[in-house]
């Protein structure tokens, strides 16, 4: 579904659930040189920042440095509003 399409509502990409798919989970070691890993971050922590710092090595040194910019999300669920004469 296009971006237009989709305006005002959650896309569910059930696709990537296949073989082959791409999507990484975080904290999730990546199949590249070096073994960088899937670390979440906060939109500031980003600038200047090489994925390669990241490594199954030294993961667990760098999340003790910094805060879990997804600890509070449990605190921020709000329901999913339903969609009049929708099966979707």
């Amino acid at each position: 579904m296009s971006k237009a399409q989709r305006r005002g509502r959650i896309f569910i990409d059930y696709l990537r659930n296949g073989r082959g798919a791409t999507a990484v989970l975080p904290y999730s070691p990546r199949a590249r040189p070096g073994a960088p890993v899937a670390l979440p971050m906060d939109w500031k922590q980003l600038r200047g920042l090489d994925p390669q710092e990241f490594r199954v090595d030294n993961a667990q040194q760098w999340l003790r440095r910094r805060r879990d910019p997804w600890a509070t999300m449990r605190d921020q669920a709000v329901p999913l509003p339903l969609l009049r004469g929708s099966a979707r």
